[in-house]
């Protein structure tokens, strides 16, 4: 998002609702899935994007507009964070789109904290993204909104169990695969990563290796992040034979690849 108009409208409005979307506990996953429905919406209407966020009407008009589109349809949160929403300043109509998006998976992110499971929700996030970072033809195809969502569905299902995932992390995934909202899929997993680890403070980080970490290893990366992140960490230990060997350490979006399977990847395309 751009613009200073629509960065303060969006920091007010979550910092607005935070709590009372913490307080909601797992109920929140309902006001996350009402919220992305709106987000739909929204995307798919620009007229109601311009007349929502007309900077011509008073924020009283916009927020009347806004109440009379969903008044009844939705849970009560839901319709005062869009009201709050539309009674603010947008720099560009889409922005208020975005808006709608993030605080959503906010939502999302305080349900799993009320199931205790917003770690494990991260961890899968990042060993989702590292799975298919060297992918590219099955990234290809998940970004290709010209196949239906049952196709980019299955394709995903061939590569990733989904139905073993967290049913919170399935629901994000199944978000940024069906709406990707002009986004490539990995950049919608980026996105995600790094919203979930500003959540938590940034502290998980995934580990893949051909076979187990030991304990001076473990200790050895946790030491090193926690005094970079200037916090402790949550190492998230991946085996994979298929590396071969070496590490892929992951944290947020940045990944530090020394397995031997990249290795022999560059090498490959240098070798053309």
């Amino acid at each position: 998002m751009h613009g200073e108009a629509s960065l303060a409208s969006e920091r007010r409005t979550r910092e607005e609702f935070a709590r009372l979307l913490q307080v909601q506990g797992e109920h929140a996953l309902e006001i996350a899935r009402q919220l992305l429905d709106i987000t739909a919406v929204l995307d798919s209407n620009q007229r109601l994007q311009r007349v929502i966020t007309d900077p011509g009407r008073t924020p009283e008009d916009r927020v009347a507009l806004a109440h009379k589109l969903i008044e009844g349809r939705v849970d009560p949160l839901t319709e005062q964070i869009v009201c709050s929403l539309a009674g603010k300043r947008w720099s560009k109509a889409i922005h208020i789109v975005n808006s709608t998006e993030d605080i959503a998976v906010d939502a999302v992110f305080y349900a799993a904290d009320a199931r205790g499971v917003t770690s494990q929700v991260s961890a899968e996030l990042s060993r989702v993204h590292s799975a298919l970072l060297n992918l590219p033809e099955v990234l290809a195809g998940l970004s290709d909104t010209r196949a239906s969502w049952d196709a980019r569905a299955r394709l995903l299902d061939a590569v990733i169990r989904t139905d073993e995932l967290n049913p919170l992390t399935k629901f994000l995934i199944d978000h940024v695969a069906h709406q990707p909202r002009r986004r490539r899929f990995l950049s919608a997993l980026n996105w995600l990563t790094e919203r979930i680890s500003a959540h938590e403070g940034d502290r998980v980080v995934t580990v893949t290796t051909a076979v187990p970490l030991t304990d001076e290893q473990r200790a050895r990366i946790n030491a090193a992040y926690s005094k970079k992140l200037g916090t402790s960490v949550y190492i998230n230990s991946i085996v994979d034979p298929k590396v071969l060997g070496g590490m892929r350490i992951q944290h947020g979006p940045q990944v530090t690849d020394t397995t031997v399977v990249a290795q022999l990847q560059t090498l490959q395309r240098t070798l053309g």
